[in-house]
């Protein structure tokens, strides 16, 4: 018999166009998966925002979904995601501002005053990641410059996912996974990073507080309760930045080993023991399994190749095919060619052109593209030390019976193909973590 202390969990994946979810059984299986659809306002050609209550609506549907579905009480829920937004609350955590998504470009336009004097790489060193324009960083130094009154007045300064934390359980606290995109932490000292907070004008009273992945931050509030479906003895945890979520799914954990995620960029993810290789190479760091002792993580984006390969995918079939007929049609295509593509090379980097080859020749050129692609990042890393053996590949061209193959002969990694819901189930294990370390 399932108790609660052995009971399922639920994780969820706050990605960037779905809010995807799963209901995960105490072994490990998933028992149920869900999914919402992430709907944006845009009221200048910069700006990209959510309306947060709206969000909060979203995502405890979301999770009644999954909770109905058990048939014994969920233990712990966590959530990771696609975060680098901005939200505003006051001390009660009603919002002040629309969540600020991390497509918001408002904060890139204009050289604003406490950006002055930073560089990407500056930026690197400390947090993790480069950005300086965007992301909170950014969207914190516009309204700096723009809405200082609003700024001062905040309660709390955070993201969306610390904020739903809060509505779960009415605490304010933010996993140092999540924070790295936030971009005011010190990375390698778990901190809040004192000179960034001085640049912004934010008290430190203002921010959440920092803990790892995986922790229980309280069990939710009766209000959360009645809400999501949930009861009051069920936890809320801290999770991850979706990609780290991703990996623990697949037991990607250890140097040498790989996850590939294939969606709108196909984006690399290598656990790796020394940040400062990490930061060196140029890639984005991630703490990952490292305040345990474990390895840190680097990811790398090749993001041009999901738009491209999108349109090539388009120009194969007939217009007002739709996308999933579309998808079929270009492996069917893909399948029939040879490798080499018959000599038909075609460049991703550059912007689409139709080819005037067989369609088939057209597909599989389109593939091999994508992993040669892949291979030249793979073989800059290899140059600076990293290794490569195994990869777990998810997403995309992940469900394609073709497109592994493929990346495994160009590439020669050892390769498997992952489930889907990956970042979901990562923070499903998460869940699991914090309900059995909770005290």
């Amino acid at each position: 018999m399932t108790t609660a202390s052995s009971g399922p969990t639920i994780g969820l994946d706050l990605g960037t166009s779905a809010a995807k979810g799963v209901l995960m059984a105490a072994d490990g299986r998933i028992l149920r998966t869900a999914s919402r659809s992430m709907v944006y306002d845009r009221p200048a050609p910069d700006r990209v925002e959510c309306d947060a209550r709206q969000h909060w609506r979203e995502i405890a549907g979301l999770i009644r979904e999954l909770a109905a579905a058990s048939s014994a009480p969920v233990r712990a829920v966590a959530l990771s995601g696609a975060s680098g937004n901005t939200l505003l609350c006051d001390a009660a955590g009603k919002p002040l501002t629309p969540i600020i998504n991390w497509m918001d470009q408002r904060g890139a336009a204009a050289a604003l005053p406490a950006l002055q004097g930073l560089t990407p790489e500056s930026v690197r060193r400390v947090t993790g990641w480069p950005c300086t324009g965007s992301f909170p960083l950014g969207h914190l130094a516009w309204l700096r410059a723009h809405n200082p009154e609003l700024l001062d007045a905040a309660a709390h300064v955070g993201m969306n996912t610390d904020w739903l934390l809060f509505r779960l359980t009415g605490q304010w606290v933010m996993d140092y996974s999540t924070a790295t995109t936030f971009h005011l932490q010190d990375q390698t000292g778990r901190r809040w990073h004192r000179p960034f907070l001085e640049r912004l004008g934010l008290r430190e009273t203002q921010l959440p507080r920092l803990a790892g992945s995986g922790v229980a931050a309280w069990a939710l509030t009766p209000e959360a309760a009645a809400t999501t479906g949930l009861t009051t003895a069920t936890l809320g945890v801290t999770g991850a930045f979706d990609h780290p979520s991703a990996a623990r799914a697949f037991n990607i954990t250890r140097p040498g080993q790989l996850l590939l995620s294939c969606g709108t960029s196909w984006v690399g993810l290598l656990p790796w023991d020394d940040r400062d290789a990490l930061v060196e190479a140029a890639l984005l760091c991630d703490p990952f399994l490292s305040d345990a002792g474990g390895p840190w993580a680097g990811m790398f984006s090749v993001s041009t190749v999901g738009p491209m390969i999108d349109a090539y995918v388009a120009s194969l079939s007939p217009p007002g095919t739709d996308r999933r007929e579309q998808l079929k049609r270009f492996d069917t295509l893909a399948a029939e060619a040879p490798a080499g593509a018959g000599g038909v090379v075609i460049d991703l980097a550059r912007p689409f052109s139709p080819v005037e080859a067989p369609a088939a020749l057209v597909a599989r050129a389109v593939m091999e593209a994508a992993a040669r692609a892949l291979l030249a990042h793979l073989e800059r890393l290899c140059a600076r030390g990293f290794i490569f053996k195994q990869a777990v590949m998810v997403g995309g061209a992940g469900n394609s019976p073709v497109w592994p193959g493929i990346v495994a002969e160009i590439t020669g990694l050892e390769l498997t193909v992952g489930t889907a819901h990956a970042g979901a189930a990562g923070a499903a294990l998460l869940a699991r973590r914090g309900a059995e370390n909770f005290k």
